[in-house]
């Protein structure tokens, strides 16, 4: 699946736009390096990064990030 498909999919799922659309997580889509390495769209550097590592142990945003099946974008 291409890239814009799996984003078409992503964003059809309430529970990712819930997570994205977050004060916390525009936040960080603002932030120049980030943005830089959301770009190359490998969502393992994605991951990896500090900044959304942060994210990650908020609890609110991981209460929303558990909410997201991310196999309902990898499979047809």
């Amino acid at each position: 699946m291409g890239n814009v498909q799996m984003m078409q999919k992503m964003m059809k799922d309430d529970s990712f736009r819930a997570f994205v659309s977050h004060p916390k997580v525009q936040n960080l889509f603002c932030d120049p390096e980030f943005k830089e390495i959301a770009k190359t769209r490998n969502f393992a550097k994605i991951a990896t990064h500090p900044k959304f590592t942060a994210l990650s142990q908020d609890p609110e945003l991981s209460t929303l990030m558990l909410k997201i099946s991310p196999q309902n974008f990898i499979n047809p």
